[in-house]
């Protein structure tokens, strides 16, 4: 049994006792030390007791002791201060009890009966009434003692008036929240963590997930979860599911599903170890955003909490790690953060704080912050302010995001869409996330190229441009790097918001996001309508003849062979038929150019209308034409449709005032009978040509075998070059070049043939033969090489800078020619520039990598290259930028009838054009007359060549007129 509680006063009095008798002890005789011991015993116990005497103050603690059976009452100091009595002054249990409250005085004197019973009640809470009015609620107990046979009740009371207060406060902040809970229109619950019960949920939950209110209390968590998403070993609520900033499924009641964002905040529920949570249904957002990869954040990078009653601050792990930072190594205050705001920063920063804190739920600010190693960091701090009953500012929790990179790249993106923005090319994005790739960008480029603005696309795919034209070889290409998801290029026919038809080169590329996940295709359009149509033109004429639209030899050959392909596969036979006009030159001579052209047109429009639709009719050159039949067995026998285009050119044509009738003659072959490829068909076709001439013009000759005794001729000839070429009678003739001013720029070397019988012959009586006999290669290098050997005859003249122009033949261009051309360049000392190769389209195209491979080497020596007879064959634009090209010689064909065709003028100034944008410059070959010239100076050709201005002589006999400095007159 425990001994009686005393109080401060009675262990005092206590001790003094004490020491009253170690005092006399000592009187009696006991020694001095004992007495020492005592005394220092004693001074410890008065210190014990007024530290607890101190304690007692500072936790307002008051103590009494009350003598049951004197009725004598001792208060400690602050039990006066609670009854608003002067320390000190009398006190006895009736004043005490007269100081209560009324309403409370009953149960003070049940207490005190209750002690005296020996019984120990417990804690009691009484009102104070003081004198001044204010009423104070205390808190007091006791305990009965027995001390000397007389009863005392020793005790404490404690003023709890302020917890009093905050407890009704939190009473009514409870029944405020709560009724904030239940009225509140965002669906918020409470669930227990341990069992997964859903413990409060209100009105707009209930209304959420289709229950009566009050219906969801007590149910499982997971019955909002759908089957699916349920985990089958635990519920939801152990796992992270309901995470705060998590974005989950939910199903409601009758099925529906949603994605709900939810916030949350663990707490104590009734008892209960809880979580709260706050939902948003996000499912229509989530839909039509779902191209972005994060929508916001719940919570920022770096957290920090500061209390602002404390002045304390404390900041997460991942502040340090961003900002490079030890921890500890920062003052945890909000001085220590105000010294890493930068100082122009600050005033503005402190400023906006301030007048948040004064009245704000939260703070939102921007500023620099400096890092560990020197750099100011761009941060956005966000901080929710928690506020006291009375709106006073105690806490605010927060983050900070450091969006220096964000800045960075936004600024490039800014660039970057001013740039594409500014860009002549057109730019689309496409969402690949969306259903049929649905457009969601389109640049001021693509809007002026089709003529629809962006509203107009965006959401829809982009074959929009295409309407109907959807079989396209450039569309298979892109469809399949949509569907394989890389890159993909292809030229398309698109169509203009007018319907006007435009030419593209299109690029896709994929776009994926920092996972590698596929989002988007970019595609780049560029306008290469002109371009097209160019290139049309040059293949149209590289196909056919501009004067009269008629298959040229080129693709009559082309032709020939697809006959002869489905004669063999179906057993129906194919003739050639050569048509050459009688005295056509007669016409040219009395009539002129222009009325010979108007015969060539209409003689081919008459020819076409005797054969076959399923025929082909070409003009094969000047005034010779060739029909292809195919099938002529099966409807008509060849002389058939032979008869029929006689009669048809036997109608007058009418020739300006005259009217003019037109014969020819006629040789035909078939196959297989007359030949078996198409070289022979031709040659045979022209030899029966030949045979009606002889014959007498104006008649039809089929084909038979004793005309090809030219064959033996043919050998002949060429045994013949063979013996020219080990007897040197080739010689070289030069033509020179003008430039605009009239300044001889270049000779182009030419060879002829100095035969002893037949005279000074032409290339076109021995080249194709060389050609066919591989005797080309030694021509050539002879050429070459005498050629070359006058650059220093026009080194001594003081011509250093012209050019020497030498033709290359297709069989020469073989890597032999580096060879031979390194030979002369080194053996020769020629310098940069002196020596220029010339090339045909035909030849460069036959394999353009090679020969843009054996031309960068050859240019390596200082050796130019021009492109002869440029517009006769097919280039490919993107390959005749890639050719180390330093000149575009314009073919003849395009000048003869320059100042009255404006086809032909057409395509001159389109060369040169084309010329100017590779930056390259243009020869035009052929110039006869001084309006071919004029035309030429003022459209901005670089260099003329032709009869008009200088003939193909030796070089000795043109070497006075090139130190003339010019060949004509200048033009007035």
């Amino acid at each position: 049994m425990h001994g009686p509680a005393l109080s401060g006063a009675a262990l005092l009095a206590a001790t003094t006792a004490a020491a009253v008798i170690a005092v006399v002890a000592c009187s009696i005789g006991a020694s001095t030390r004992p007495v020492r011991q005592l005394i220092y015993r004693l001074t410890g116990l008065r210190e014990r007791v007024a530290r607890l005497q101190h304690v007692e103050r500072i936790a307002g603690i008051g103590e009494y002791v009350w003598n049951a059976d004197t009725g004598a009452l001792w208060w400690s100091a602050a039990c006066y201060r609670m009854f608003g009595l002067e320390p000190g002054s009398s006190i006895d249990l009736g004043r005490a009890l007269a100081l209560i409250h009324p309403d409370d005085r009953a149960s003070a004197l049940a207490a005190v009966d209750a002690l005296l019973a020996g019984e120990r009640p417990p804690e009691l809470a009484l009102r104070v009434r003081r004198s001044d009015g204010a009423v104070r609620r205390i808190l007091t107990t006791g305990e009965l003692t027995l001390a000397s046979g007389g009863r005392r009740v020793i005790g404490f009371m404690k003023d709890v008036t302020e917890i009093e207060s905050v407890r009704l406060q939190l009473r009514a902040a409870e029944t405020q929240y709560r009724a904030l809970f239940d009225d509140n229109p965002v669906p918020m619950w409470i669930f227990d963590l341990d069992d997964c019960t859903v413990l409060a949920a209100n009105g707009a939950t209930a209304r959420l997930f289709g229950y009566e209110p009050g219906q969801l209390d007590g149910k499982a968590l997971d019955c909002v979860v759908p089957a699916d998403e349920a985990s089958p070993r635990s519920p939801s609520c152990r796992s992270d599911t309901w995470r705060d900033g998590a974005v989950v499924t939910c199903q409601a009641r009758e099925g529906r599903r949603m994605r709900l964002s939810l916030a949350v905040r663990d707490t104590q529920f009734e008892g209960h170890v809880a979580r709260l949570v706050a939902a948003q249904e996000v499912t229509e957002r989530e839909r039509v955003e779902e191209r972005f990869a994060l929508i916001a954040r719940a919570t920022s990078d770096a957290v920090y909490d500061f209390d602002l009653e404390s002045g304390t601050l404390w900041w997460s792990d991942s502040f340090y790690a961003m900002f490079g930072y030890a921890p500890g190594s920062i003052e945890l205050s909000l001085a220590g953060w105000a010294a890493l705001v930068h100082p122009e920063d600050i005033d503005r920063v402190y400023a906006s704080l301030e007048e948040a804190l004064a009245g704000a739920a939260e703070w939102e600010e921007t500023y620099r912050l400096l890092r560990r190693d020197g750099g100011y960091a761009h941060v956005a701090e966000r901080g929710l302010i928690s506020r006291g009953a009375k709106g006073q500012a105690l806490r605010m929790v927060g983050g900070l995001v450091d969006e220096t990179e964000r800045r960075r790249q936004e600024a490039g993106l800014r660039l970057l869409r001013r740039a594409v923005e500014s860009a002549d090319n057109g730019v689309l994005i496409a969402d690949a996330r969306g259903v049929d790739l649905p457009l969601v960008y389109a640049n001021p480029a693509f809007e002026r190229m089709t003529g629809y603005t962006l509203a107009e696309v965006r959401g829809k795919n982009c074959r929009i441009l295409q309407r109907s034209d959807r079989d396209q070889p450039g569309l298979e290409a892109i469809r399949e790097g949509l569907r394989s998801s890389h890159e993909a290029r292809g030229l398309l026919r698109n169509y203009r918001k007018d319907g006007t038809l435009f030419w593209n080169e299109v690029y896709i590329a994929p776009v994926r996001d920092e996972r590698g996940a596929l989002t988007h295709f970019v595609g780049i359009l560029n306008d290469v309508s002109e371009r097209h149509q160019f290139e049309e033109q040059l293949a149209h004429r590289a196909t056919h003849d501009e004067l009269t639209g008629l298959p040229n030899r080129v693709l009559l050959e082309d032709r020939l062979q697809q006959a002869l392909h489905l004669s063999d596969r179906f057993d129906t036979g194919t003739a050639v038929v050569f048509v050459d006009l009688d005295d056509f030159k007669l016409v040219n001579d009395n009539l002129g150019h222009a009325m010979g052209d108007t015969l060539l047109r209409e003689v081919a429009r008459r020819l076409q209308g005797a054969v076959r639709d399923t025929d082909t009719v070409s003009r094969f050159g000047g005034d010779e034409f060739i029909a292809i039949l195919s099938a002529p067995h099966r409807d008509d026998r060849p002389s058939d449709i032979v008869a029929r285009m006689q009669q048809a050119l036997a109608e007058p044509i009418t020739l300006g005032d005259l009217q003019h009738t037109v014969t020819a003659s006629i040789g035909y072959c078939c196959y297989p009978a007359h030949g078996t490829d198409t070289h022979t068909l031709l040659r045979h076709a022209d030899l029966a040509m030949y045979q009606a001439k002889l014959g007498g013009r104006n008649r039809a000759v089929e084909f038979r075998s004793e005309y090809d005794v030219n064959a033996s001729q043919r050998l002949q000839l060429v045994q013949r070059l063979r013996e020219a070429l080990d007897n040197d009678e080739f010689t070289v003739l030069f033509q020179p070049q003008f430039d605009c001013d009239g300044r001889a720029i270049c000779v182009e070397a030419l060879v002829r043939w100095q035969d002893p019988q037949r005279g000074l012959l032409l290339p076109a009586e021995f080249i194709d033969a060389c050609e066919d006999s591989g005797l080309i290669m030694q021509l050539g290098r002879q050429v070459l090489n005498a050629a070359a050997s006058h650059h220093e005859h026009l080194v001594a003249a003081g011509l250093p800078q012209m050019r020497i122009a030498v033709n290359v033949s297709a069989a020469q261009f073989t890597d032999e020619l580096y060879d031979d051309v390194e030979d002369v360049v080194l053996r020769l000392g020629l310098p940069p520039g002196a020596l220029e190769l010339e090339l045909t389209e035909s030849v460069v195209m036959q394999s353009p990598e090679r020969a843009i491979d054996l031309m960068k080497r050859i240019a390596t020596l200082g050796v130019c290259f021009s492109i002869d007879d440029f517009g006769t064959g097919y280039s490919s634009l993107a390959y005749l930028k890639r050719f180390p090209i330093d000149r575009l010689k314009i073919d003849r064909s395009f000048v003869q009838d320059l100042d009255s065709n404006v086809q032909d003028a057409a395509i001159c100034r389109s060369i040169i054009e084309l010329a100017r944008s590779l930056d390259v410059g243009t020869v035009a070959e052929g110039v006869e007359t001084v309006q071919q010239e004029r035309w030429l100076r003022e459209h901005g050709c670089v260099g003329l060549q032709g009869f008009l201005l200088g003939r193909p002589q030796p070089f000795a006999t043109l070497l006075p007129s090139l130190l003339a400095g010019y060949a004509v007159a200048p033009i007035e």
